[in-house]
């Protein structure tokens, strides 16, 4: 599943823009209310808003060969959040098969740099701000996390993705994946809750369809035009 964009408020768009822009090196765009950032083959688009006590959280796929590199170049611009024992970089389990660390933007948005050792993506160079690949993960606060993930198979298709709980499951594939959680729920490693804001996010899928999986959260998906095309809209408020 590839995330093709994900939008939600910023409360300060210039200081959002001197964030991704220039300590990151991210190409941005900025247009009336709206700040464009583009991370590899996925777009974060902050549109300026009031935003409340919760975070976001996304995490960005970074080539397999490049992690101590990349941490090398984070932790030269950002401090790195470390879990309680201290650490800063953190092993998944064998079914995620992969390796990250967590650093934040100036809103407190929770942010990952994540080698997946099943994509296939050998460098030999230094890691800089073009090898993001995309935006991998993106956390979604709904208010059923079964029910939403049900949600989204009926409507697109796409299944969970290890094991979950009632409080956290996450949905997708190795190239992108919505982590469904509770409102409220603390994004690891910190103590810092999910956020409620809106939440738009859009994604390549074989049909095109709008769903309104929680209130103000909502997935978008336009087809891959290689494949059979179906259009369908659907509300969440449509099955109730």
């Amino acid at each position: 599943m590839h995330i093709i964009s994900v939008a939600f408020e910023s409360e300060d768009l210039l200081r959002a823009e001197s964030f991704y822009g220039s300590v990151l090196g991210l190409p941005t765009t900025r247009q009336n209310n709206t700040l464009t950032i583009r991370a590899g083959a996925s777009k974060l688009i902050l549109r300026q808003g009031p935003t409340g006590p919760g975070k976001q959280h996304l995490a960005f796929t970074i080539p397999r060969s490049m992690f101590d590199s990349a941490k090398q170049w984070a932790s030269d611009r950002v401090p790195l959040l470390r879990d309680a024992e201290g650490r800063d970089e953190f092993e998944t389990s064998a079914h995620w098969n992969a390796h990250s660390l967590y650093f934040t933007d100036p809103e407190g948005n929770i942010l990952e740099f994540i080698i997946r050792r099943d994509i296939v993506d050998h460098r030999t160079d230094s890691f800089g701000a073009a090898h993001i690949r995309s935006i991998s993960e993106v956390g979604m606060a709904v208010d059923d996390v079964p029910d939403a993930a049900a949600q989204i198979k009926s409507m697109f298709d796409i299944d969970t993705y290890g094991s979950g709980a009632p409080t956290f499951q996450p949905v997708g594939d190795v190239e992108g994946l919505l982590i469904l959680v509770n409102p409220g729920r603390h994004w690891f490693p910190t103590a810092t809750p999910s956020s409620t804001d809106a939440l738009t996010v859009t994604i390549d899928s074989a049909i095109a369809a709008t769903l309104d999986i929680s209130p103000g959260i909502t997935i978008h998906s336009t087809p891959d035009l290689s494949k059979t095309s179906l259009s369908r809209t659907h509300r969440k408020s449509d099955s109730l």
